[in-house]
């Protein structure tokens, strides 16, 4: 182990990825139109391969869960990733989707004030009984559907949630860079890819 990840690390891999799949999405309409296809547009188009499967709905799904966490603001609250919206503007178009990221971008930038802010706080010892916010070890409970429909709650902390929604964008994003295959777009070299997985390439490829 290199160091104990601190709330700035987690915060700037998340903000990281999604400016990444930002960038990613702002290249969609040329990349269509060079590949002529144009009609459905390539968010919207349902995948062949997996059924129901769009671009847009990936976008919206990574989305959804990286607010459901931001929408914790004390310790010991409840973030339910079972309760997504469907059908939103978000999925709709590419115009949507960036809107989208970019809203939640700038939630984790406020964020990442706020733990700074905070971590000050502490440092000053004037932190008063009833005023804290969620920290990033803080205890939250998660809600969500287990096998058998059965509905069911399990401790976490905002930093192990926080790291999830990262590493649960990375594995969605490997499938829309298959759908950009399957449209006949090339994603960029470096996208859906974990951490450990380019590092392990790295370490292959000096030897």
């Amino acid at each position: 182990m290199d160091h104990l990840a601190s709330p700035a690390d987690l915060l700037e891999a998340a903000e990281s990825y999604l400016l990444h799949l930002h960038s990613v999405l702002a290249h969609l309409p040329a990349a269509a139109a060079a590949a002529e296809a144009a009609d459905p547009p390539v968010y919207t188009r349902v995948s062949g391969a997996l059924a129901g499967s769009t671009i847009g709905k990936h976008v919206r799904h990574i989305l959804d869960h990286f607010l459901i966490l931001l929408a914790v603001e004390r310790p010991d609250q409840c973030a339910s990733y079972m309760k997504r919206e469907r059908s939103t503007d978000t999925e709709s178009s590419v115009g949507g989707g960036q809107a989208a990221i970019m809203r939640v971008v700038e939630m984790i930038r406020q964020k990442k004030q706020q733990q700074q802010q905070q971590q000050q706080l502490i440092q000053q010892h004037q932190q008063q009984q009833g005023e804290l916010l969620v920290a990033a070890d803080s205890r939250v409970f998660i809600e969500d559907t287990m096998p058998g429909n059965d509905t069911a709650a399990f401790v976490s902390s905002w930093a192990r949630e926080l790291w999830f929604c990262t590493h649960h964008m990375i594995h969605h994003n490997a499938i829309i860079a298959c759908l950009m295959h399957e449209f006949g777009l090339q994603p960029p070299a470096e996208f859906a890819y974990a951490p450990s997985t380019l590092k392990a390439k790295q370490s292959t490829d000096s030897k």
